[in-house]
């Protein structure tokens, strides 16, 4: 409860088993306390509510942690994310979207998590243990063949965007992003 004193946050779960009074008037003080807050509960197998405090939603145990995952995704504001830009070349984080030139291509998360790294550093040589270890947090390079399917996706979708970049590659080295036409 300290951390809701200094910090504001999108969403407050509660293990609504481990309130030890009144649970309805606990959530209207939360809810009004912190207004801009979703507030989500959390409730043990047979457990009746006889009215749904001000809450934005419930789980019942058991449930998976997708099932968490999905049912708070849908309760959270979107977040716009930041663009990130190189020329005219730029990746919206909040979307996973490649925008060049009022164009749009949505990208799978790793996708993006590459383009994110390629627009970062321009024109800069990327080895590939550098893109495993941050994009897919290993440095194992037994098998790299993830790394180059992603490359020839992001080459793709660059292609469909018709921008003029190109990702190239070093052969055994790794990859560098680079712009196809002078400036002006």
């Amino acid at each position: 409860m300290q951390i809701l004193q200094v910090q504001s946050v999108a969403l407050i779960i509660v293990d609504v088993p481990s309130i030890r009074f009144q649970l309805e008037r606990f959530c209207n003080d939360l809810a009004a306390q912190h207004a801009s807050s979703s507030l989500f509960l959390l409730l043990n197998k047979g457990m009746r509510l006889d009215r749904l405090p001000r809450a934005s939603g419930y789980l019942r145990r058991p449930f998976t942690r997708r099932q968490l995952l999905n049912r708070i995704t849908r309760i959270l504001p979107e977040q716009d994310g930041e663009t990130i830009a190189w020329r005219e070349l730029q990746l919206n984080t909040g979307g996973n979207l490649l925008v060049w030139q009022g164009l749009e291509i949505p990208l799978t998360p790793k996708q993006a998590a590459l383009v994110q790294i390629f627009l970062e550093n321009p024109e800069k040589l990327l080895s590939r243990v550098r893109l495993m270890r941050e994009v897919w947090g290993t440095s194992y390079m037994g098998d790299t063949r993830t790394l180059d399917v992603h490359i020839h996706w992001l080459r793709k979708a660059i292609e469909k965007l018709g921008a003029p970049f190109t990702i190239k590659t070093k052969r055994g080295k790794g990859y560098r992003i680079v712009c196809n036409q002078s400036e002006d």
